[in-house]
């Protein structure tokens, strides 16, 4: 460990290593955000030294979200429309941790292994849609309607043929407005 005063960042295996623990959860609480990473443009996780530090002396944070933050569930599957929540979400400076997955399954996937505090999810999508994810979630009571923000740009026929919003689920149409956005996350998370 001599190098470990020297190096700035490291590989999952290497944290997996000198924390004592599977790679698998590292990537987890790196996910999570309880160690602090970032991903290379080929997908590599690499875990800042201090966090890595952190969690060695004991200092790490105990719960699945750290520093309190709300996690933000976003299922979207037009990238640049989820990076303008994601942004929009950040740009408040609150403790929101956004996460962004591309259809239902993925979402549906995600939500298994650590559930939302919010679901904001699009109606139309490939694959699974929300409606489908929605469904799935009420079925398995993972997630209760007060818990969950429908965005979608179809009309108010299409939603109904395809079996319509649940009963106390927020509804947006897009484009949306992002004060009222606001608003509806705030109240959802309990945020002032």
């Amino acid at each position: 460990m001599k190098n470990q005063d020297t190096k700035e960042y490291y590989t999952t295996i290497e944290t997996s290593k000198l924390l004592g623990v599977s790679v698998r959860t590292v990537q987890l609480w790196v996910e999570n955000g309880a160690l602090e990473a970032w991903k290379t443009a080929g997908g590599h996780r690499r875990i800042v030294a201090k966090s890595v530090q952190d969690h060695i002396e004991g200092r790490e944070p105990t719960d699945a979200t750290p520093n309190n933050k709300k996690r933000v569930l976003v299922v979207e599957d037009n990238p640049t429309v989820a990076k303008f929540y994601q942004a929009a979400i950040d740009s408040w400076s609150q403790p929101i941790e956004v996460v962004t997955k591309q259809d239902g399954f993925e979402g549906l996937l995600d939500i298994g292994q650590s559930p939302p505090d919010l679901l904001i999810s699009d109606i139309y999508m490939p694959g699974m849609d929300g409606l489908q994810m929605i469904r799935s979630l009420y079925k398995s009571q993972q997630l209760t309607s007060d818990k969950i923000i429908i965005i979608s740009g179809l009309s108010s026929e299409s939603i109904a043929e395809r079996g319509g919003i649940p009963t106390d689920v927020a509804f947006f149409s897009k484009p949306v407005n992002v004060e009222e956005l606001k608003s509806a996350i705030f109240d959802r998370l309990d945020m002032s």
